[in-house]
Protein backbone atom coordinates (compact mmCIF):
# COMPACT_ATOMS: atom_id res chain seq x y z
CA UNK A 1 0.00 0.00 0.00
CA UNK A 2 1.90 3.04 -1.21
CA UNK A 3 1.49 6.65 -2.15
CA UNK A 4 1.90 8.39 -5.50
CA UNK A 5 2.12 11.73 -3.69
CA UNK A 6 5.90 12.00 -3.27
CA UNK A 7 5.83 15.50 -4.81
CA UNK A 8 2.10 16.08 -4.71
CA UNK A 9 -0.32 18.18 -2.67
CA UNK A 10 -0.32 16.01 0.45
CA UNK A 11 3.47 16.02 0.74
CA UNK A 12 3.48 19.77 0.24
CA UNK A 13 0.81 20.18 2.92
CA UNK A 14 2.75 17.95 5.31
CA UNK A 15 5.98 19.93 4.84
CA UNK A 16 4.19 23.25 5.33
CA UNK A 17 2.56 22.02 8.54
CA UNK A 18 5.96 20.82 9.71
CA UNK A 19 7.38 24.30 9.14
CA UNK A 20 4.47 25.82 11.08
CA UNK A 21 4.83 23.40 14.00
CA UNK A 22 8.60 23.13 14.29
CA UNK A 23 9.89 26.48 13.06
CA UNK A 24 7.01 28.78 13.94
CA UNK A 25 6.49 29.69 10.29
CA UNK A 26 3.39 31.46 9.08
CA UNK A 27 1.34 29.10 6.95
CA UNK A 28 0.82 31.50 4.05
CA UNK A 29 4.53 32.29 3.66
CA UNK A 30 5.60 28.66 4.09
CA UNK A 31 3.04 27.49 1.54
CA UNK A 32 4.01 30.15 -0.99
CA UNK A 33 7.70 29.29 -0.61
CA UNK A 34 7.04 25.55 -0.95
CA UNK A 35 4.88 25.96 -4.04
CA UNK A 36 7.45 28.24 -5.68
CA UNK A 37 10.35 25.93 -4.86
CA UNK A 38 8.99 22.49 -5.66
CA UNK A 39 5.39 22.76 -6.73
CA UNK A 40 5.74 24.89 -9.85
CA UNK A 41 4.70 22.03 -12.12
CA UNK A 42 1.61 21.08 -10.16
CA UNK A 43 -1.77 21.40 -11.87
CA UNK A 44 -4.01 24.10 -10.41
CA UNK A 45 -6.29 21.48 -8.85
CA UNK A 46 -3.36 20.03 -6.88
CA UNK A 47 -2.23 23.49 -5.77
CA UNK A 48 -5.77 24.15 -4.55
CA UNK A 49 -5.82 20.81 -2.72
CA UNK A 50 -2.50 21.54 -0.99
CA UNK A 51 -3.84 24.93 0.09
CA UNK A 52 -7.10 23.43 1.34
CA UNK A 53 -5.25 20.76 3.31
CA UNK A 54 -2.94 23.25 5.03
CA UNK A 55 -5.55 25.78 6.04
CA UNK A 56 -8.34 23.30 6.69
CA UNK A 57 -6.18 21.17 8.97
CA UNK A 58 -5.11 24.25 10.92
CA UNK A 59 -8.64 25.67 11.18
CA UNK A 60 -10.16 22.40 12.38
CA UNK A 61 -7.23 21.01 14.35
CA UNK A 62 -9.10 20.89 17.64
CA UNK A 63 -11.98 18.91 16.14
CA UNK A 64 -9.59 16.59 14.32
CA UNK A 65 -7.76 15.80 17.57
CA UNK A 66 -11.03 15.19 19.40
CA UNK A 67 -12.19 12.81 16.67
CA UNK A 68 -8.89 10.91 16.56
CA UNK A 69 -8.52 10.35 20.31
CA UNK A 70 -11.00 7.43 20.66
CA UNK A 71 -9.06 5.38 18.10
CA UNK A 72 -5.62 5.75 19.68
CA UNK A 73 -4.15 3.59 22.42
CA UNK A 74 -1.99 6.42 23.73
CA UNK A 75 -2.58 10.15 24.24
CA UNK A 76 -2.08 12.35 21.21
CA UNK A 77 0.65 14.16 23.10
CA UNK A 78 2.76 10.98 23.17
CA UNK A 79 2.59 10.35 19.44
CA UNK A 80 5.55 11.20 17.24
CA UNK A 81 4.79 14.69 15.89
CA UNK A 82 5.27 13.40 12.34
CA UNK A 83 2.54 10.80 12.79
CA UNK A 84 0.18 13.24 14.47
CA UNK A 85 0.50 15.63 11.51
CA UNK A 86 -0.19 12.79 9.07
CA UNK A 87 -3.22 11.64 11.06
CA UNK A 88 -4.64 15.17 11.12
CA UNK A 89 -4.20 15.50 7.37
CA UNK A 90 -5.88 12.16 6.76
CA UNK A 91 -8.71 12.87 9.19
CA UNK A 92 -9.37 16.25 7.58
CA UNK A 93 -9.83 14.61 4.19
CA UNK A 94 -12.11 11.93 5.62
CA UNK A 95 -14.30 14.26 7.68
CA UNK A 96 -14.35 17.48 5.67
CA UNK A 97 -13.49 16.80 2.00
CA UNK A 98 -16.32 14.98 0.25
CA UNK A 99 -14.45 15.04 -3.07
CA UNK A 100 -11.63 12.89 -1.68
CA UNK A 101 -12.64 9.20 -1.37
CA UNK A 102 -11.97 7.79 2.08
CA UNK A 103 -9.79 4.99 0.73
CA UNK A 104 -7.61 7.50 -1.11
CA UNK A 105 -7.20 9.58 2.05
CA UNK A 106 -6.14 6.47 3.98
CA UNK A 107 -3.77 5.15 1.32
CA UNK A 108 -2.06 8.49 0.76
CA UNK A 109 -1.66 8.98 4.52
CA UNK A 110 -0.02 5.57 4.83
CA UNK A 111 2.33 6.64 2.04
CA UNK A 112 3.23 9.81 3.94
CA UNK A 113 3.97 7.69 7.02
CA UNK A 114 6.34 5.60 4.94
CA UNK A 115 8.17 8.74 3.79
CA UNK A 116 8.22 10.82 6.95
CA UNK A 117 7.54 8.48 9.89
CA UNK A 118 9.37 5.71 11.67
CA UNK A 119 9.49 2.21 10.24
CA UNK A 120 6.15 0.50 10.81
CA UNK A 121 4.21 3.69 11.52
CA UNK A 122 2.12 3.12 8.41
CA UNK A 123 0.26 0.34 10.21
CA UNK A 124 -0.76 2.72 12.99
CA UNK A 125 -1.93 5.35 10.49
CA UNK A 126 -3.83 2.74 8.49
CA UNK A 127 -5.61 1.32 11.53
CA UNK A 128 -6.60 4.65 13.05
CA UNK A 129 -7.89 6.18 9.84
CA UNK A 130 -9.83 3.05 8.82
CA UNK A 131 -11.49 3.07 12.25
CA UNK A 132 -12.36 6.72 11.70
CA UNK A 133 -13.92 5.86 8.32
CA UNK A 134 -16.07 3.14 9.90
CA UNK A 135 -17.21 5.48 12.65
CA UNK A 136 -18.21 8.07 10.04
CA UNK A 137 -20.17 5.48 8.07
CA UNK A 138 -22.05 4.46 11.24
CA UNK A 139 -23.40 7.95 11.87
CA UNK A 140 -20.52 9.60 13.62
CA UNK A 141 -21.77 10.48 17.10
CA UNK A 142 -19.00 12.64 18.51
CA UNK A 143 -17.59 12.95 14.99
CA UNK A 144 -20.74 14.57 13.65
CA UNK A 145 -20.92 16.90 16.64
CA UNK A 146 -17.32 18.04 16.15
CA UNK A 147 -17.74 18.59 12.43
CA UNK A 148 -20.94 20.58 12.88
CA UNK A 149 -20.14 22.81 15.85
CA UNK A 150 -16.37 23.16 15.92
CA UNK A 151 -16.30 24.11 19.61
CA UNK A 152 -12.91 22.45 19.98
CA UNK A 153 -11.36 24.52 17.19
CA UNK A 154 -10.51 27.49 19.41
CA UNK A 155 -8.32 27.44 22.51
CA UNK A 156 -10.15 27.80 25.81
CA UNK A 157 -8.43 31.10 26.67
CA UNK A 158 -9.74 32.71 23.47
CA UNK A 159 -13.27 31.42 23.94
CA UNK A 160 -13.30 32.83 27.48
CA UNK A 161 -11.91 36.18 26.28
CA UNK A 162 -14.56 36.68 23.60
CA UNK A 163 -17.43 35.46 25.76
CA UNK A 164 -16.41 37.85 28.53
CA UNK A 165 -16.09 40.84 26.18
CA UNK A 166 -18.82 40.15 23.63
CA UNK A 167 -21.25 37.72 25.25
CA UNK A 168 -21.71 34.04 24.50
CA UNK A 169 -23.94 34.43 21.42
CA UNK A 170 -21.77 36.94 19.59
CA UNK A 171 -18.61 35.03 20.49
CA UNK A 172 -20.14 31.83 19.08
CA UNK A 173 -21.06 33.61 15.83
CA UNK A 174 -17.53 34.89 15.46
CA UNK A 175 -16.00 31.47 16.10
CA UNK A 176 -18.29 29.85 13.52
CA UNK A 177 -17.51 32.54 10.95
CA UNK A 178 -13.76 32.15 11.44
CA UNK A 179 -13.95 28.44 10.57
CA UNK A 180 -15.04 29.19 7.01
CA UNK A 181 -12.46 29.70 4.25
CA UNK A 182 -11.88 33.39 3.55
CA UNK A 183 -13.16 35.01 0.41
CA UNK A 184 -10.63 36.25 -2.12
CA UNK A 185 -11.25 40.00 -2.34
CA UNK A 186 -9.27 42.41 -4.47
CA UNK A 187 -8.90 46.18 -4.27
CA UNK A 188 -9.10 47.99 -7.58
CA UNK A 189 -6.18 50.32 -8.24
CA UNK A 190 -7.97 53.47 -9.35
CA UNK A 191 -4.70 54.96 -10.60
CA UNK A 192 -4.92 52.47 -13.48
CA UNK A 193 -8.56 51.43 -13.90
CA UNK A 194 -12.00 51.37 -12.28
CA UNK A 195 -13.87 48.45 -10.73
CA UNK A 196 -15.85 47.64 -13.88
CA UNK A 197 -12.67 47.72 -15.96
CA UNK A 198 -10.90 45.37 -13.54
CA UNK A 199 -13.80 42.91 -13.56
CA UNK A 200 -13.88 42.89 -17.36
CA UNK A 201 -10.14 42.33 -17.52
CA UNK A 202 -10.27 39.49 -14.99
CA UNK A 203 -13.09 37.79 -16.86
CA UNK A 204 -11.13 38.14 -20.12
CA UNK A 205 -8.19 36.39 -18.45
CA UNK A 206 -10.32 33.41 -17.42
CA UNK A 207 -11.27 34.41 -13.88
CA UNK A 208 -14.81 34.92 -12.64
CA UNK A 209 -15.12 38.18 -10.69
CA UNK A 210 -17.94 40.34 -9.38
CA UNK A 211 -18.36 43.51 -7.30
CA UNK A 212 -17.96 42.91 -3.57
CA UNK A 213 -20.22 44.66 -1.09
CA UNK A 214 -18.84 47.18 1.36
CA UNK A 215 -16.30 49.16 -0.65
CA UNK A 216 -16.46 50.92 -4.02
CA UNK A 217 -13.08 49.41 -4.95
CA UNK A 218 -13.74 45.83 -3.78
CA UNK A 219 -13.94 42.93 -6.25
CA UNK A 220 -14.66 39.35 -5.24
CA UNK A 221 -12.85 36.60 -7.10
CA UNK A 222 -15.40 33.81 -7.49
CA UNK A 223 -13.39 31.39 -9.62
CA UNK A 224 -9.85 31.20 -10.93
CA UNK A 225 -6.36 30.29 -9.88
CA UNK A 226 -3.66 32.28 -8.14
CA UNK A 227 -4.47 35.95 -8.75
CA UNK A 228 -0.76 36.78 -8.76
CA UNK A 229 -0.46 34.98 -12.10
CA UNK A 230 -2.94 37.33 -13.75
CA UNK A 231 -1.50 39.88 -16.16
CA UNK A 232 -3.69 42.60 -14.69
CA UNK A 233 -2.30 41.84 -11.23
CA UNK A 234 1.30 41.96 -12.45
CA UNK A 235 0.52 45.25 -14.18
CA UNK A 236 -0.76 46.73 -10.92
CA UNK A 237 -4.48 46.90 -11.63
CA UNK A 238 -5.32 45.31 -8.27
CA UNK A 239 -4.04 43.93 -5.00
CA UNK A 240 -5.51 41.31 -2.70
CA UNK A 241 -7.11 43.00 0.32
CA UNK A 242 -10.22 42.20 2.36
CA UNK A 243 -13.03 44.75 2.29
CA UNK A 244 -12.73 45.54 6.00
CA UNK A 245 -9.06 46.36 5.55
CA UNK A 246 -9.94 48.66 2.66
CA UNK A 247 -12.34 50.58 4.89
CA UNK A 248 -9.49 51.63 7.21
CA UNK A 249 -8.19 54.02 4.55
CA UNK A 250 -11.73 55.24 3.82
CA UNK A 251 -11.88 56.25 7.50
CA UNK A 252 -8.51 58.01 7.20
CA UNK A 253 -9.97 59.85 4.17
CA UNK A 254 -6.74 61.24 2.66
CA UNK A 255 -7.04 63.92 -0.04
CA UNK A 256 -4.83 64.95 -2.99
CA UNK A 257 -1.99 67.26 -2.04
CA UNK A 258 -1.84 66.29 1.65
CA UNK A 259 1.10 64.97 3.67
CA UNK A 260 0.29 61.53 5.09
CA UNK A 261 2.31 59.35 7.46
CA UNK A 262 1.73 55.59 7.46
CA UNK A 263 3.33 54.05 10.55
CA UNK A 264 4.16 50.32 10.61
CA UNK A 265 3.44 50.46 6.89
CA UNK A 266 5.00 47.30 5.44
CA UNK A 267 4.10 45.43 3.30
CA UNK A 268 2.32 48.52 2.00
CA UNK A 269 -1.20 47.37 1.09
CA UNK A 270 -2.79 50.36 2.84
CA UNK A 271 0.06 52.62 1.71
CA UNK A 272 -0.81 52.16 -1.95
CA UNK A 273 -4.49 52.63 -1.13
CA UNK A 274 -3.67 55.99 0.48
CA UNK A 275 -1.77 57.06 -2.65
CA UNK A 276 -4.73 56.03 -4.83
CA UNK A 277 -7.15 58.06 -2.72
CA UNK A 278 -4.80 61.03 -3.17
CA UNK A 279 -4.73 60.55 -6.95
CA UNK A 280 -0.94 60.17 -6.54
CA UNK A 281 -0.66 63.85 -5.61
CA UNK A 282 1.03 64.98 -2.39
CA UNK A 283 3.36 62.97 -0.17
CA UNK A 284 3.02 59.66 1.68
CA UNK A 285 5.77 58.71 4.11
CA UNK A 286 5.70 54.95 4.76
CA UNK A 287 7.66 54.07 7.87
CA UNK A 288 8.62 50.60 9.08
CA UNK A 289 11.57 49.16 10.98
CA UNK A 290 11.80 45.98 8.85
CA UNK A 291 14.03 46.76 5.89
CA UNK A 292 13.18 43.59 3.94
CA UNK A 293 9.46 44.29 4.20
CA UNK A 294 10.06 47.93 3.24
CA UNK A 295 11.68 46.67 0.05
CA UNK A 296 8.56 44.62 -0.55
CA UNK A 297 6.54 47.82 -0.01
CA UNK A 298 8.67 49.68 -2.54
CA UNK A 299 8.14 46.94 -5.13
CA UNK A 300 4.40 47.11 -4.53
CA UNK A 301 4.39 50.87 -4.99
CA UNK A 302 6.21 50.56 -8.30
CA UNK A 303 3.78 47.89 -9.50
CA UNK A 304 0.76 49.97 -8.48
CA UNK A 305 2.13 53.27 -9.84
CA UNK A 306 2.19 54.99 -6.41
CA UNK A 307 4.99 57.46 -7.10
CA UNK A 308 4.37 59.79 -4.12
CA UNK A 309 5.42 57.23 -1.50
CA UNK A 310 8.72 57.69 0.35
CA UNK A 311 9.80 54.60 2.32
CA UNK A 312 11.68 55.24 5.58
CA UNK A 313 13.30 52.56 7.74
CA UNK A 314 12.86 53.60 11.38
CA UNK A 315 11.33 52.37 14.64
CA UNK A 316 8.03 54.18 15.14
CA UNK A 317 7.97 53.08 18.79
CA UNK A 318 11.37 54.55 19.63
CA UNK A 319 11.94 57.06 22.43
CA UNK A 320 11.67 60.03 20.05
CA UNK A 321 8.84 60.48 17.58
CA UNK A 322 10.04 59.48 14.11
CA UNK A 323 10.47 62.34 11.62
CA UNK A 324 9.98 64.86 14.43
CA UNK A 325 12.16 67.37 12.61
CA UNK A 326 9.83 67.44 9.60
CA UNK A 327 6.61 69.26 9.02
CA UNK A 328 3.53 67.95 10.83
CA UNK A 329 1.31 65.63 8.82
CA UNK A 330 -2.27 66.20 7.76
CA UNK A 331 -3.14 62.62 8.61
CA UNK A 332 -1.35 59.75 10.34
CA UNK A 333 -2.31 56.09 10.18
CA UNK A 334 -1.14 53.85 13.03
CA UNK A 335 -1.79 50.33 11.76
CA UNK A 336 -0.53 48.84 14.99
CA UNK A 337 1.03 45.40 15.51
CA UNK A 338 -1.49 43.27 17.39
CA UNK A 339 -2.47 39.72 18.32
CA UNK A 340 -4.16 39.18 14.93
CA UNK A 341 -7.27 37.54 16.40
CA UNK A 342 -9.40 39.10 13.67
CA UNK A 343 -7.66 37.33 10.79
CA UNK A 344 -7.70 33.75 12.10
CA UNK A 345 -9.51 32.70 8.94
CA UNK A 346 -6.33 33.59 7.03
CA UNK A 347 -3.76 32.76 9.74
CA UNK A 348 -5.34 29.88 11.70
CA UNK A 349 -1.98 28.74 13.05
CA UNK A 350 -2.12 31.65 15.50
CA UNK A 351 -4.81 29.80 17.47
CA UNK A 352 -2.47 26.99 18.41
CA UNK A 353 0.45 29.07 19.58
CA UNK A 354 1.01 30.31 23.15
CA UNK A 355 -1.29 33.02 24.46
CA UNK A 356 -0.11 36.37 23.06
CA UNK A 357 1.86 38.59 25.41
CA UNK A 358 -0.88 41.19 25.64
CA UNK A 359 0.98 43.33 28.18
CA UNK A 360 3.93 43.78 25.83
CA UNK A 361 1.62 44.42 22.88
CA UNK A 362 -0.29 47.04 24.86
CA UNK A 363 2.88 48.91 25.77
CA UNK A 364 3.96 48.92 22.12
CA UNK A 365 0.54 50.06 20.90
CA UNK A 366 0.45 52.87 23.47
CA UNK A 367 3.92 54.08 22.46
CA UNK A 368 2.97 54.08 18.80
CA UNK A 369 -0.17 56.15 19.21
CA UNK A 370 1.60 58.62 21.53
CA UNK A 371 4.51 59.05 19.11
CA UNK A 372 2.09 59.53 16.24
CA UNK A 373 0.23 62.25 18.13
CA UNK A 374 3.23 64.59 18.04
CA UNK A 375 3.28 64.41 14.24
CA UNK A 376 -0.32 65.43 13.55
CA UNK A 377 -0.98 69.09 12.68
CA UNK A 378 -3.72 70.99 14.54
CA UNK A 379 -6.98 70.02 12.91
CA UNK A 380 -5.36 66.89 11.48
CA UNK A 381 -6.49 63.28 11.75
CA UNK A 382 -5.01 60.27 13.53
CA UNK A 383 -6.43 56.82 12.78
CA UNK A 384 -5.51 53.91 15.05
CA UNK A 385 -6.32 50.46 13.64
CA UNK A 386 -5.76 46.78 14.36
CA UNK A 387 -6.83 43.41 12.96
CA UNK A 388 -7.88 41.99 16.33
CA UNK A 389 -10.95 41.58 18.53
CA UNK A 390 -9.81 42.46 22.03
CA UNK A 391 -10.79 45.54 24.02
CA UNK A 392 -7.39 45.81 25.68
CA UNK A 393 -5.75 46.30 22.27
CA UNK A 394 -8.51 48.45 20.81
CA UNK A 395 -10.96 50.54 22.84
CA UNK A 396 -8.77 50.67 25.94
CA UNK A 397 -5.76 52.01 24.01
CA UNK A 398 -7.90 54.80 22.54
CA UNK A 399 -9.61 55.59 25.84
CA UNK A 400 -6.33 55.86 27.74
CA UNK A 401 -4.77 57.95 24.97
CA UNK A 402 -7.59 60.51 24.83
CA UNK A 403 -7.65 60.74 28.63
CA UNK A 404 -3.95 61.65 28.60
CA UNK A 405 -3.91 63.76 25.42
CA UNK A 406 -6.72 66.28 25.69
CA UNK A 407 -5.81 67.71 22.29
CA UNK A 408 -7.46 64.76 20.53
CA UNK A 409 -11.16 63.91 20.31
CA UNK A 410 -12.84 60.82 18.89
CA UNK A 411 -14.83 61.30 15.70
CA UNK A 412 -17.55 58.97 14.44
CA UNK A 413 -16.35 56.60 11.75
CA UNK A 414 -19.84 56.04 10.29
CA UNK A 415 -19.77 59.12 7.98
CA UNK A 416 -16.71 57.71 6.22
CA UNK A 417 -18.18 54.26 5.59
CA UNK A 418 -20.10 53.42 2.40
CA UNK A 419 -23.88 53.57 2.52
CA UNK A 420 -25.42 50.64 4.33
CA UNK A 421 -22.35 49.95 6.47
CA UNK A 422 -23.33 52.11 9.45
CA UNK A 423 -23.88 49.04 11.64
CA UNK A 424 -20.11 48.53 11.64
CA UNK A 425 -19.76 51.65 13.81
CA UNK A 426 -19.95 50.98 17.56
CA UNK A 427 -21.71 53.12 20.16
CA UNK A 428 -18.35 54.75 20.91
CA UNK A 429 -18.01 55.69 17.23
CA UNK A 430 -15.33 53.13 16.40
CA UNK A 431 -15.23 50.88 13.34
CA UNK A 432 -15.74 47.23 14.40
CA UNK A 433 -16.23 44.96 11.40
CA UNK A 434 -17.06 41.94 13.59
CA UNK A 435 -20.64 43.21 13.58
CA UNK A 436 -20.76 41.14 10.36
CA UNK A 437 -18.26 38.34 10.99
CA UNK A 438 -19.38 36.18 8.07
CA UNK A 439 -18.80 39.03 5.59
CA UNK A 440 -15.47 40.55 6.57
CA UNK A 441 -12.18 40.03 8.30
CA UNK A 442 -12.36 41.48 11.80
CA UNK A 443 -10.81 44.95 11.99
CA UNK A 444 -10.98 47.84 14.45
CA UNK A 445 -10.36 51.53 13.78
CA UNK A 446 -10.72 54.75 15.75
CA UNK A 447 -10.63 58.19 14.10
CA UNK A 448 -9.27 61.05 16.21
CA UNK A 449 -8.93 64.73 15.39
CA UNK A 450 -6.31 67.00 16.93
CA UNK A 451 -8.20 70.09 18.03
CA UNK A 452 -5.35 72.34 19.24
CA UNK A 453 -1.62 72.92 18.90
CA UNK A 454 -0.45 71.98 22.37
CA UNK A 455 -0.24 68.32 23.36
CA UNK A 456 -0.53 67.74 27.09
CA UNK A 457 1.19 64.79 28.67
Amino acid sequence: MGSRDSEGPRSIAYEVLTAVDERGSYADRALDARLRRRGAGLPDRDRRLATELVYGTLRRRGSLDRCLRPFLRRPLERLDPEILRILRLGAYQILFLDRVPDHAAVNESVGLAGRFGRRGSGSLVNGVLRSLCRAKENGGGVLADCVQHGEADFPAWLTRLWERELGADKAARIRTALLAPPRTVLRTNTLKTDRAGLIDRLNDEGYVAEPAAGSPRAVRLVEGGDIRKADCYRQGWCVQQDTASQLIVEILDPAPGERILDLCAAPGIKTTHIAEKMADQGRVVALDRNLARLRELARGCRRMGASIVRAVCADAAGPRPPLAGGLPFDRVLVDAPCSGLGILRRNPERKWRPVPDFATLNRLQARLIRNAAALVRPGGILVYSTCTVHRRENEAIVREFTAEYGDFVVEETAPFLPEGMEDLCSEAGHFCSWARPTCFDLFFAARLRRISRRISK
